[in-house]
């Protein structure tokens, strides 16, 4: 089957999409929908113009980089023509990321290093000096060495450092002495004193013995008494203190018929973690049992397999089924040569 739809990315911020052999619909009021995220609103054109036999529609694709994925597919919708196709969504630039800033780095040095000089001297040969056997006289007188007799101020100066330290000595031994008499008066304790530190040290080993007192009862938490059934989406988003009153809130609202609510809560409790919101965007989007009518108007097999993927990988054992049916829903249909199945199961079961 001939494409009818192609996509790629233009200016930062925008993308085309080419409708093929539809030339004569120019300047008609079109809009761009998706009908796998009914969270995203239908898209305004915001230029048209005419290459050959085709149709060239430029939309504003700056907030939708946030939600659809690069390279992923995804079903496209003109209703004003009546055509939907799956496509590959490309990878469109951001507005604000069109200028980078770039930092020149010095380059590194290329003077090589220093050779070291060798430490090692060459030391000239030094000839031996001759000597002739008739320049050695016959005969030497011997040498006598006087000895030095010892000076008497250093003998003066040893015997006068003995008292000194004669002296060191002994005001060492009355300093100790005065010490042992002070602690003796002012630091050693009364025989009153004496017997209160030993009845305190007594009471001490009692208390040690005795078992410890019960601990109190613990309170319980406070409950949450606001109630979240008359708030706004963003209201329950910021006020409720956990994800399952979340989850609580989607399960009621999309079983009073308030689809859109109920979806945002479960996407909003699931990028937080709540790995029971992800088991159930998983239901909500898979083609295995899927309900016509129900919160999600077309079912999407990635969806369903990114949301069971992520609720296995946070420990939920509860996906484990729902995932295993799906995957074997996506072989037969693989096999089948079902190009998108193909690609969500090499995705999501590498």
């Amino acid at each position: 089957m001939n494409a009818k739809l192609k996509i790629n990315a233009a200016s930062p911020g925008e993308a085309i999409v080419t409708v093929i052999g539809q030339a004569g619909q120019l300047d008609t009021n079109l809009t761009i929908a998706f009908p796998q995220f009914p969270a995203i609103i239908s898209q305004p054109i915001i230029h048209q113009e005419v290459r050959g036999d085709d149709l060239l529609l430029t939309l504003d694709a700056d907030s939708l980089a946030d939600i659809l994925e690069p390279g992923s597919p995804c079903q496209l919708k003109i209703p004003e023509l009546n055509i939907i196709e799956t496509i590959i969504w490309p990878e469109i630039v951001g507005k604000r990321s069109g200028q980078k800033g770039v930092v020149a780095t010095a380059p590194k040095s290329t003077i090589p290093p220093k050779e070291e000089k060798s430490s090692e001297l060459e030391m000239d040969e030094v000839p031996e000096p001759s000597v002739e056997e008739n320049s050695i006289p016959e005969r030497m007188a011997p040498i006598h060495i006087e000895e030095e007799a010892p000076l008497v101020d250093e003998i003066k100066q040893k015997r006068s450092a003995l008292p000194m330290i004669l002296s060191a000595i002994f005001g060492i031994c009355i300093l100790g002495a005065c010490a042992g008499i002070w602690y003796g008066y002012y630091q050693k304790p009364s025989p009153q004193k004496a017997q209160a530190i030993k009845k305190e040290n007594k009471d001490k080993e009692v208390a040690k013995k005795s078992p410890p007192p019960p601990p109190a009862p613990s309170q319980p938490p406070p409950q949450f008494t606001e109630n979240l059934e008359k708030m706004t989406v963003t209201d329950v988003i910021n006020k409720a203190p956990n994800t399952a009153l979340i989850v609580k809130e989607a399960d009621r609202r999309l079983a009073n018929k308030q689809a859109d609510d109920g979806v945002l809560l479960l996407e909003n409790a699931a990028s937080k973690g709540d790995k029971t919101a992800m088991l159930k965007l998983g239901q909500l989007y898979s083609p295995v049992d899927f309900k016509v009518g129900g919160a999600i108007p077309s079912p999407d097999m990635r969806e369903a397999a990114r949301y069971f993927q992520k609720a296995v990988q946070n420990g939920s054992k509860e996906a484990e089924l729902p995932r295993a049916a799906l995957k074997e829903w996506l072989t037969k249909k693989a096999n089948d040569g079902d190009t998108m199945a193909q690609l969500t199961l090499k995705d999501f079961w590498p």
